[in-house]
């Protein structure tokens, strides 16, 4: 569907709608759509090992003109590398991170004791203390690639067919070639905007601080509808069948055609300050810091059951056959409550809040904590089964593999422990804070940091 608003009608355009920026791999034009309104300049770079790609490109309404930073053939950068053109107009970004600080590692990662990866490290006892320390095994891992995209990144990338989408606290959406850290195409919204959901039907649904949702073409970025509501959507959006799901702030929840962006249905949560939406089976779960857990019939919105609505709960519940699972920020609690009524199952206590989602695989619960540690709870009694002190606030939720849990701190540290012990299999410090969780695809770990750099390590 063509967005007349942004697309055809200059008279009906707004100041802040902007299109995506496509950068087709054929010619050295850049995909501009002049529609759009707007000032922009951004300088990007890629760094994969020695060769370093750049470019700037400075746009505007008014002149529609770009100029490039690099000659065709590649030109030598400031500290000696090479800066290609070999994909170089298929990105444009706004800087993010100083890629030659002194502190940065040939690899992206922070080179404060000539190594940026360890392997096989043994857990520090989980009374505190600094991030678990240990001997290289045999073998040192780097990031295959890192790139700026223009923003700080503080919600978990999504891993489609290919392409790695980032949403940035300044508004920006990328489409990242998972190969090698060049983007496709840029779509910049008028603030900040949550994790992406990538639909089977070729669109991208992403939501921004001021209300609005977008539905872009997943090729090009291209904005194919907007969707306005009166509070902020930082919530992911949930997409079932051929219904997307959305909850704004005030608690307000919309279930739109992902085809047109027409609503369907809307109801009104208690849930206030509202951080998460869940859907399994017929029930939509919504969760607030102004407290509690709802659950929703999916079809009318009456309500089924609360709980916990004195707690603050920032992450969304982990449903698994007739338990949910939840970690309120307050109360420092992990609970296992029946999902259809909300009667609680067992309650576990930490010594500090949960701010992600509780993971369920195995019969274990792995969850994050304020108080640095990630925990491997029994998912039917709530015991410890391990956990791992990692020197600083969890605030991600962990990702899980057949072998593996990767999870991120406030210091930096992303690892991978061991589902099973939760030993230390390797750690790699970036160059600032790590509030998203990271992202697990088939080629790769995919994680971005509040300075605007993403990096991308084998699995």
């Amino acid at each position: 569907m063509k967005d007349e608003n942004t697309r055809d009608s200059a008279a009906n355009r707004r100041e802040f709608d902007t299109t995506g920026y496509s950068f087709e791999s054929e010619d050295n034009t850049d995909g501009i759509d002049v529609s759009a309104t707007g000032e922009f300049q951004f300088d990007q770079v890629v760094t994969r090992g020695d060769t370093t790609v750049s470019r700037s490109v400075e746009w505007s309404f008014e002149c529609s003109e770009t100029t490039d930073d690099m000659h065709r053939e590649g030109s030598e950068t400031n500290d000696g590398t090479t800066a290609t053109r070999e994909d170089v107009k298929r990105f444009v970004s706004d800087g993010g991170c100083d890629s030659k600080s002194d502190r940065v590692a040939p690899d992206g990662g922070v080179d404060e004791q000539g190594r940026s990866f360890e392997a096989d490290a043994t857990p520090t006892p989980a009374t505190g203390g600094k991030p678990p320390k240990g001997e290289l095994d045999g073998e040192t891992v780097h990031a295959r690639w890192y790139a700026q995209v223009g923003g700080p990144v503080e919600t978990a990338p999504i891993v489609r067919d290919g392409s790695v989408y980032v949403g940035t606290e300044n508004g920006f959406v990328c489409d990242i070639d998972h190969r090698d850290g060049v983007s496709n195409w840029l779509f910049q919204a008028p603030n900040a905007v949550g994790t992406p959901e990538v639909g089977d039907d070729g669109r991208i649904y992403v939501g921004d601080r001021s209300g609005n949702l977008f539905a872009l073409d997943s090729a090009s970025g291209a904005r194919e509808w907007r969707f306005e509501t009166n509070a902020g959507l930082e919530v992911s959006p949930s997409l079932l069948g051929d219904t997307l799901y959305v909850a704004a702030r005030d608690g307000q929840v919309f279930g739109l055609d992902a085809q047109t962006g027409d609503k369907r249905v809307s109801f009104r949560s208690p849930a206030r300050a509202l951080t998460s939406l869940r859907i399994a089976g017929n029930t939509l779960y919504a969760t607030g810091l102004d407290g509690g857990l709802f659950a929703h019939d999916i079809t009318d919105g009456t309500e089924q059951f609360r709980f916990a609505p004195s707690l603050a709960i920032a992450g969304a519940p982990e449903v698994v056959d007739d338990t949910a699972y939840v970690g309120t920020v307050d109360g420092d609690r992990v609970y296992a409550i029946d999902a259809t009524t909300g009667e609680t199952k067992w309650r576990h206590r930490l010594d500090a809040g949960v701010w992600s989602s509780p993971v369920v695989v195995g019969g274990i619960v792995y969850v994050g904590c304020a108080d640095g540690n990630v925990y491997a709870l029994d998912a039917r009694e709530g015991t410890v089964r391990w956990r791992v002190q990692t020197g600083a606030r969890v605030w991600g939720t962990p990702v899980v593999t057949n072998e593996l849990m990767y999870v991120t701190n406030d210091d930096g540290f992303v690892f991978a422990l061991d589902r099973a012990d939760g030993r230390v299999r390797w750690q790699y410090h970036v160059q600032d804070s790590l509030v998203a969780s990271p992202t697990v695809g088939r080629h790769g770990v995919y994680v971005g940091d509040v300075t605007g750099t993403v990096y991308a390590f084998p699995r």
